[in-house]
Order: C-alpha cells, then structure tokens, then sequence
C-alpha cells in the first residue's frame, strides 16, 4: 500500500505550485551581480511586488525575529536580514501561504497546529537571539516551513480518502511514532519529504540540508551541524500531540549535551530559563 501510495505523492508534487517572480529576478540579480549588491538594488526588486513588501515588514516586526524598534523600510530589512535570509523567508511564506491548512487526519485542531507553529517560530529568537542572533535569524525560515510536510500529507490523505483510516492508526499507537504511521501509509516521513520538496524547489543549500539532517545533525557537514542542532532540539520541544513534554524536553537537553561532544556550544542555562515555567520546575523535581 506505502509503495503505491508514495508513486501518486511523488506524482502530485509536479503539480505544485511554482515560487513568486521575485525571488526568480532576486536570484538573477544576485548571479550578476556576485560581490557587488546592492541593498538598494534589492529593496527595489521586492518593492515591485507590494503584497511581499507588506508581508515582509510584517515579518521582520513579528516576534519571529525579536527587533528591539520598529522595521518601517525594505532597505532596514535587508540591511539587518541579509540577502540571503530574505529570500529564505519570501520562499518559507510564500509556499506556506500556498496551502490550505486542514490537519484533521492527524487529529490536530488548524487553529491550534497554526499556534503551535507561530510559537515554534517564536521561541527561536526567544532562546537564541542573545546566544546567537545570525543563527537566530537563519532558522526562522526553517522554522516557519518545518511543520509543511504535514499539511501536504494531510491534504493528501483527505483528497485519496485515508485519512480516516491515517487517524485511526495514529490513535491506535497512541500518537507515538508519527515518522512510523507515515512510513506506513506514504511510505516516507513528512520531514525527508519536506527535504524532498525544498531540493525541488530550489531553496537555499544550507536550510535544506538543516532540515535534512533534523533527525540526525551529527552527520551533518560542519556548515550546517550547528543549524541543524537547533533545529533538531525546536522539533523535539514542539513535536505535535507530544508539546513540551517532559520526555521531549530531556531529549532536547540530551542533544544540547550531544552537540558539546561535536564542537558545537549551546548555553544549557539559557535554554532552560526559555522554557515555560511548569516544565522548569518539573525538571527541578526530577533532579
């Protein structure tokens, strides 16, 4: 059944939807540019499309990114993002705003999957943002883009009519193991086809290959292990039905712990002063 079913889903991403223009005239404008862009320049490519302009200081004034005053011009956005974060963030809301949101086959409420995604996000600057602001700044794309896999599988699973029967054997292992009931039914995870997805669409390297390696960010190349570090500790806090458990905070800490042994530093004291204070003082009575 997974095999088949993977050949339809691997055939419904050549149906896709193509990325905005834009970020075509970015790319081009940066090929050509090489060492000699222009922040200016930049600004005005985006300022030619005014919903993305509005969408980006919208953004760049969330609390994805933690400004300490508020971001009134492209030209302040650029110049505080970088080029290349910029076109990471068009991208990650562009194909996100693509897709109806209708989680239901893994029994999770839209409004609050979308939260819960907003939170993610935010919890991003939230713990790194004094640690390590470029880092901070990479994954907010990664992040905003993380959770796309399921909405895809969920739409998918609606339109072929297994849903109900997705539900029901995600129920019946008690919503433990969602990479094990994917597997079962699409015959790959919602996370490497996202991986998947993000090569095919021709996103930044470096943010497909830190979600690639989510699940294992030791194998990663040095450019990328750190990235893929954080981003595999955020997966584990905010793994949907399991939020914040006490199982998943440990195993967030164990790989803060993990990535000391491959050179990699994160302040374990600063991450847990981030976490909500029922979960701190559980951890301290586990102590």
């Amino acid at each position: 059944m997974a095999t088949d079913m993977n050949e339809i889903l691997l055939q419904s991403v050549e149906v896709l939807p193509s990325l905005p223009d834009t970020i075509s005239k970015l790319r081009k404008y940066i090929e050509e540019s090489r060492s000699n862009l222009e922040i200016s320049k930049v600004a005005d490519i985006i300022s030619s499309d005014p919903l993305m302009t509005a969408k980006l200081l919208r953004l760049a004034n969330s609390p994805f990114y933690g400004f300490s005053r508020e971001i009134t011009s492209l030209n302040q956005v650029v110049s505080l993002l970088g080029i290349g974060n910029i076109i990471n963030t068009i991208m990650a809301d562009s194909v996100r705003d693509t897709f109806k949101v209708d989680v239901s086959p893994y029994g999770l409420s839209t409004t609050e999957f979308m939260n819960k995604c907003s939170e993610e996000t935010a919890f991003i600057t939230d713990w790194l943002n004094d640690e390590d602001k470029k880092l901070s700044h990479f994954l907010v794309p990664c992040a905003l883009i993380l959770r796309l896999g399921i909405v895809i599988f969920s739409n998918f699973l609606i339109q072929n009519k297994k849903d109900t029967e997705f539900l029901e054997y995600l129920k019946k292992i008690d919503f433990r193991d969602l990479s094990l009931a994917e597997n079962e039914f699409l015959g790959v995870d919602h996370i490497s086809f996202l991986g998947f997805l993000l090569y095919r669409w021709n996103f930044d390297e470096i943010l497909t290959e830190t979600i690639c390696f989510i699940r294992t960010p030791h194998a990663a190349r040095d450019q990328v292990k750190k990235s893929a570090y954080a981003l595999a500790i955020l997966d584990h806090l905010f793994m949907p039905h399991r939020t914040f458990s006490i199982f998943n905070v440990k195993a967030s800490i164990a790989l803060i712990e993990e990535a000391k042994t491959q050179g990699i530093n994160f302040n374990l004291d600063n991450f847990i002063s981030k976490l909500p204070k029922e979960i701190r003082d559980n951890l301290d009575k586990e102590e």
